[in-house]
Protein backbone atom coordinates (compact mmCIF):
# COMPACT_ATOMS: atom_id res chain seq x y z
CA UNK A 1 0.00 0.00 0.00
CA UNK A 2 1.59 3.36 -1.09
CA UNK A 3 2.49 5.87 1.89
CA UNK A 4 0.13 8.98 1.56
CA UNK A 5 2.47 11.53 0.25
CA UNK A 6 3.73 14.66 2.66
CA UNK A 7 3.26 18.00 1.24
CA UNK A 8 4.68 21.24 2.03
CA UNK A 9 2.90 24.55 0.86
CA UNK A 10 5.20 27.35 -0.22
CA UNK A 11 3.49 30.64 -0.70
CA UNK A 12 4.47 32.91 -3.35
CA UNK A 13 6.48 35.59 -0.52
CA UNK A 14 8.20 33.47 1.47
CA UNK A 15 12.14 32.62 1.40
CA UNK A 16 11.75 29.11 0.34
CA UNK A 17 9.73 30.00 -2.76
CA UNK A 18 11.93 29.84 -5.71
CA UNK A 19 13.33 33.39 -6.86
CA UNK A 20 13.08 32.18 -10.91
CA UNK A 21 9.51 31.63 -10.72
CA UNK A 22 8.91 35.07 -9.05
CA UNK A 23 10.25 36.18 -12.52
CA UNK A 24 7.72 34.61 -14.69
CA UNK A 25 4.68 36.63 -15.41
CA UNK A 26 1.53 34.65 -13.94
CA UNK A 27 3.96 33.22 -11.15
CA UNK A 28 1.42 30.27 -9.09
CA UNK A 29 0.89 32.15 -5.58
CA UNK A 30 1.38 28.59 -3.96
CA UNK A 31 3.32 25.25 -4.63
CA UNK A 32 2.31 22.28 -3.34
CA UNK A 33 5.65 20.63 -2.80
CA UNK A 34 6.08 16.48 -2.30
CA UNK A 35 9.66 15.98 -1.16
CA UNK A 36 12.66 18.41 -1.23
CA UNK A 37 11.56 21.75 -1.54
CA UNK A 38 15.27 23.15 -2.19
CA UNK A 39 15.84 20.64 -5.01
CA UNK A 40 13.73 23.52 -6.92
CA UNK A 41 16.48 26.05 -6.30
CA UNK A 42 19.87 24.67 -6.05
CA UNK A 43 21.71 23.83 -8.66
CA UNK A 44 21.29 23.89 -12.54
CA UNK A 45 17.92 22.67 -13.68
CA UNK A 46 16.51 22.63 -17.11
CA UNK A 47 13.32 20.75 -18.34
CA UNK A 48 13.15 18.00 -20.72
CA UNK A 49 9.95 17.67 -22.41
CA UNK A 50 7.95 16.31 -25.09
CA UNK A 51 5.64 14.47 -26.61
CA UNK A 52 3.39 11.48 -24.55
CA UNK A 53 3.98 8.46 -27.70
CA UNK A 54 7.41 9.15 -28.97
CA UNK A 55 9.36 7.38 -31.65
CA UNK A 56 12.28 5.31 -31.33
CA UNK A 57 14.46 7.87 -32.03
CA UNK A 58 12.94 10.40 -29.70
CA UNK A 59 13.62 7.34 -27.13
CA UNK A 60 17.17 6.94 -27.52
CA UNK A 61 17.81 10.84 -27.79
CA UNK A 62 15.69 11.26 -24.52
CA UNK A 63 17.70 8.53 -22.52
CA UNK A 64 21.18 9.34 -23.95
CA UNK A 65 20.25 13.44 -22.99
CA UNK A 66 19.05 13.24 -19.75
CA UNK A 67 21.71 10.75 -18.28
CA UNK A 68 24.84 13.36 -19.87
CA UNK A 69 22.97 16.20 -18.48
CA UNK A 70 22.68 13.93 -15.04
CA UNK A 71 26.19 13.52 -15.59
CA UNK A 72 27.21 16.83 -15.54
CA UNK A 73 25.56 17.59 -12.58
CA UNK A 74 21.94 18.85 -13.90
CA UNK A 75 18.69 18.82 -11.92
CA UNK A 76 16.33 17.33 -15.44
CA UNK A 77 12.68 18.77 -14.68
CA UNK A 78 9.72 17.66 -16.91
CA UNK A 79 5.39 16.94 -16.49
CA UNK A 80 5.37 13.28 -15.29
CA UNK A 81 3.23 12.68 -18.55
CA UNK A 82 3.91 9.72 -20.06
CA UNK A 83 6.58 9.13 -23.00
CA UNK A 84 9.38 11.58 -23.01
CA UNK A 85 9.18 13.01 -19.74
CA UNK A 86 8.83 9.31 -18.08
CA UNK A 87 11.73 8.51 -19.88
CA UNK A 88 13.61 11.35 -19.03
CA UNK A 89 13.12 11.05 -15.36
CA UNK A 90 13.43 7.88 -14.82
CA UNK A 91 16.40 8.14 -16.77
CA UNK A 92 18.08 10.58 -14.36
CA UNK A 93 16.67 8.50 -11.57
CA UNK A 94 18.54 5.33 -12.10
CA UNK A 95 21.56 6.87 -12.51
CA UNK A 96 21.06 8.48 -8.88
CA UNK A 97 19.89 11.48 -9.24
CA UNK A 98 17.18 14.05 -8.07
CA UNK A 99 14.75 15.12 -10.18
CA UNK A 100 11.74 17.88 -10.10
CA UNK A 101 7.92 16.73 -11.36
CA UNK A 102 5.34 19.44 -11.96
CA UNK A 103 2.18 17.65 -12.14
CA UNK A 104 -1.60 19.16 -13.18
CA UNK A 105 -3.48 17.83 -10.35
CA UNK A 106 -3.45 17.79 -6.63
CA UNK A 107 -0.57 15.56 -5.11
CA UNK A 108 -3.01 13.23 -2.91
CA UNK A 109 -3.49 9.36 -4.35
CA UNK A 110 -6.65 9.86 -5.36
CA UNK A 111 -6.27 13.05 -7.84
CA UNK A 112 -2.87 12.09 -8.55
CA UNK A 113 -2.44 12.34 -12.68
CA UNK A 114 -1.55 10.31 -14.55
CA UNK A 115 -2.62 7.60 -11.58
CA UNK A 116 0.18 5.16 -12.93
CA UNK A 117 3.00 7.36 -12.48
CA UNK A 118 2.37 7.34 -8.45
CA UNK A 119 5.04 4.73 -8.22
CA UNK A 120 7.40 6.86 -10.33
CA UNK A 121 6.76 10.25 -8.13
CA UNK A 122 7.38 7.74 -4.90
CA UNK A 123 11.24 7.05 -6.08
CA UNK A 124 11.62 10.94 -7.33
CA UNK A 125 10.92 11.65 -3.56
CA UNK A 126 12.59 8.80 -2.41
CA UNK A 127 15.68 9.82 -4.25
CA UNK A 128 15.68 13.55 -2.80
CA UNK A 129 13.87 15.24 -5.66
CA UNK A 130 10.71 16.61 -5.48
CA UNK A 131 6.89 16.43 -6.92
CA UNK A 132 4.94 19.89 -7.49
CA UNK A 133 1.71 21.33 -8.11
CA UNK A 134 -0.06 24.60 -7.47
CA UNK A 135 -3.36 22.49 -7.31
CA UNK A 136 -4.46 21.69 -3.66
CA UNK A 137 -5.30 18.35 -2.42
CA UNK A 138 -7.91 16.57 -4.05
CA UNK A 139 -7.75 18.94 -7.23
CA UNK A 140 -8.55 17.00 -10.38
CA UNK A 141 -6.51 16.75 -13.53
CA UNK A 142 -8.58 18.92 -15.60
CA UNK A 143 -7.70 19.99 -18.99
CA UNK A 144 -7.04 23.38 -18.31
CA UNK A 145 -4.16 22.79 -15.62
CA UNK A 146 -1.96 20.98 -18.07
CA UNK A 147 -1.23 24.45 -20.42
CA UNK A 148 -0.75 26.07 -16.76
CA UNK A 149 1.68 23.49 -15.53
CA UNK A 150 3.63 24.02 -18.29
CA UNK A 151 4.70 27.81 -17.58
CA UNK A 152 5.84 26.47 -13.95
CA UNK A 153 8.28 23.75 -15.79
CA UNK A 154 9.28 26.72 -17.82
CA UNK A 155 9.66 29.05 -15.23
CA UNK A 156 11.83 26.93 -12.91
CA UNK A 157 14.41 26.44 -15.44
CA UNK A 158 16.99 28.03 -17.13
CA UNK A 159 16.76 26.14 -20.28
CA UNK A 160 13.92 23.72 -21.97
CA UNK A 161 14.57 21.16 -24.26
CA UNK A 162 12.13 19.54 -26.64
CA UNK A 163 13.20 16.31 -28.10
CA UNK A 164 9.45 15.50 -30.07
CA UNK A 165 6.18 16.82 -30.51
CA UNK A 166 3.33 17.36 -32.82
CA UNK A 167 2.04 20.52 -33.93
CA UNK A 168 -0.19 22.05 -30.53
CA UNK A 169 1.44 19.77 -28.06
CA UNK A 170 2.74 20.74 -24.80
CA UNK A 171 6.31 20.63 -25.23
CA UNK A 172 6.03 23.16 -27.81
CA UNK A 173 3.63 25.28 -25.20
CA UNK A 174 6.35 24.75 -22.77
CA UNK A 175 9.12 26.10 -25.38
CA UNK A 176 7.13 29.49 -26.01
CA UNK A 177 6.46 30.13 -22.57
CA UNK A 178 10.44 29.68 -21.86
CA UNK A 179 10.58 31.93 -24.77
CA UNK A 180 8.78 34.68 -23.20
CA UNK A 181 10.77 34.42 -19.79
CA UNK A 182 13.69 34.76 -21.54
CA UNK A 183 14.94 31.23 -21.14
CA UNK A 184 17.01 29.22 -23.33
CA UNK A 185 15.27 26.88 -26.02
CA UNK A 186 16.75 24.18 -27.36
CA UNK A 187 15.27 21.50 -29.87
CA UNK A 188 16.27 17.98 -31.67
CA UNK A 189 16.37 18.36 -35.21
CA UNK A 190 14.12 15.61 -36.58
CA UNK A 191 13.15 14.25 -39.72
CA UNK A 192 10.78 16.28 -41.83
CA UNK A 193 8.48 13.29 -42.40
CA UNK A 194 7.95 12.51 -38.90
CA UNK A 195 5.04 14.46 -37.42
CA UNK A 196 6.56 13.64 -33.61
CA UNK A 197 9.32 16.20 -34.99
CA UNK A 198 6.83 19.09 -35.95
CA UNK A 199 7.58 20.92 -32.67
CA UNK A 200 11.27 21.28 -32.23
CA UNK A 201 11.90 21.59 -36.24
CA UNK A 202 9.62 24.37 -36.09
CA UNK A 203 11.27 26.19 -32.64
CA UNK A 204 14.55 25.84 -34.18
CA UNK A 205 12.73 27.93 -37.87
CA UNK A 206 11.94 30.03 -34.71
CA UNK A 207 15.72 30.49 -33.14
CA UNK A 208 15.67 27.72 -31.04
CA UNK A 209 19.13 26.46 -30.31
CA UNK A 210 19.57 22.70 -32.57
CA UNK A 211 21.53 20.40 -30.64
CA UNK A 212 22.36 16.72 -31.25
CA UNK A 213 24.29 16.57 -27.66
CA UNK A 214 23.92 17.58 -24.16
CA UNK A 215 27.07 18.92 -24.37
CA UNK A 216 25.66 21.37 -26.64
CA UNK A 217 22.84 22.58 -24.07
CA UNK A 218 25.51 22.73 -21.26
CA UNK A 219 28.39 24.86 -23.98
CA UNK A 220 25.41 27.43 -24.86
CA UNK A 221 24.77 27.86 -21.06
CA UNK A 222 28.09 28.69 -20.21
CA UNK A 223 28.21 25.41 -18.03
CA UNK A 224 31.19 23.00 -17.93
CA UNK A 225 30.67 19.35 -17.87
CA UNK A 226 31.86 17.27 -15.62
CA UNK A 227 33.48 13.61 -15.74
CA UNK A 228 30.69 10.95 -15.52
CA UNK A 229 30.15 9.79 -11.83
CA UNK A 230 31.51 6.99 -10.67
CA UNK A 231 27.49 6.10 -10.15
CA UNK A 232 26.56 6.68 -13.63
CA UNK A 233 29.04 4.48 -14.84
CA UNK A 234 27.99 1.79 -12.61
CA UNK A 235 24.41 2.00 -13.52
CA UNK A 236 25.30 1.92 -17.16
CA UNK A 237 26.56 -1.15 -16.28
CA UNK A 238 24.04 -2.46 -14.41
CA UNK A 239 21.94 -2.37 -17.79
CA UNK A 240 24.82 -4.44 -19.93
CA UNK A 241 24.85 -7.31 -17.15
CA UNK A 242 21.14 -7.51 -17.45
CA UNK A 243 21.00 -7.47 -21.20
CA UNK A 244 23.82 -10.61 -21.03
CA UNK A 245 22.12 -12.41 -18.61
CA UNK A 246 18.70 -12.10 -20.01
CA UNK A 247 21.06 -13.39 -23.53
CA UNK A 248 20.06 -17.04 -22.37
CA UNK A 249 16.86 -16.97 -20.81
CA UNK A 250 13.82 -14.85 -19.65
CA UNK A 251 14.00 -14.34 -16.10
CA UNK A 252 12.39 -12.71 -12.81
CA UNK A 253 13.61 -9.59 -10.51
CA UNK A 254 13.92 -12.18 -7.85
CA UNK A 255 15.89 -14.28 -10.32
CA UNK A 256 18.03 -11.56 -11.93
CA UNK A 257 18.98 -10.26 -7.95
CA UNK A 258 20.47 -13.35 -7.44
CA UNK A 259 22.23 -14.32 -10.85
CA UNK A 260 23.92 -10.64 -10.55
CA UNK A 261 23.93 -10.61 -6.52
CA UNK A 262 22.46 -6.74 -6.98
CA UNK A 263 19.52 -5.54 -4.96
CA UNK A 264 16.30 -6.04 -6.18
CA UNK A 265 15.28 -2.71 -5.85
CA UNK A 266 18.07 -1.05 -8.23
CA UNK A 267 17.03 -4.59 -10.97
CA UNK A 268 13.60 -3.71 -10.60
CA UNK A 269 14.06 0.22 -11.55
CA UNK A 270 17.08 -0.74 -14.15
CA UNK A 271 14.17 -2.95 -15.55
CA UNK A 272 11.79 -0.05 -15.99
CA UNK A 273 14.46 2.26 -18.01
CA UNK A 274 15.47 -0.57 -20.15
CA UNK A 275 11.39 -1.73 -20.81
CA UNK A 276 10.71 2.07 -21.35
CA UNK A 277 13.44 1.96 -23.96
CA UNK A 278 12.20 -1.15 -25.84
CA UNK A 279 15.38 -2.94 -25.18
CA UNK A 280 12.87 -6.19 -23.13
CA UNK A 281 9.64 -6.61 -21.81
CA UNK A 282 7.77 -8.67 -19.53
CA UNK A 283 6.22 -11.44 -20.31
CA UNK A 284 2.45 -13.39 -19.17
CA UNK A 285 4.89 -15.32 -16.62
CA UNK A 286 6.10 -12.61 -14.95
CA UNK A 287 9.44 -12.95 -16.53
CA UNK A 288 11.57 -10.58 -18.62
CA UNK A 289 13.09 -11.16 -21.95
CA UNK A 290 14.85 -9.50 -24.69
CA UNK A 291 13.46 -7.63 -27.75
CA UNK A 292 16.71 -7.38 -29.70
Amino acid sequence: MSRPAVVTVVKRGEAAYPAVLREIADPPNQLYVWGDIDSLSTGILIAVVGTRKPTDYGIRVTGRLSADLTAAGVTVVSGLAYGVDTIALTEAITMGAKVVAVIGSGLDRESFYPAANYQLAERIVESGGAVISEYPSGTPPLKQHFPARNRIIAGLTVGTVVIEGIKGSGALITAEHAMEFGREVFGVPGSIFVPEAWAPNHLIKEGAIPITAAADILESLGLTRLNLPDAAVKETSIEDKIYQTLNQQSLSIDELSRQLQLDSQLISSTLTLMEIKGAIKLTPAGKFTRLR
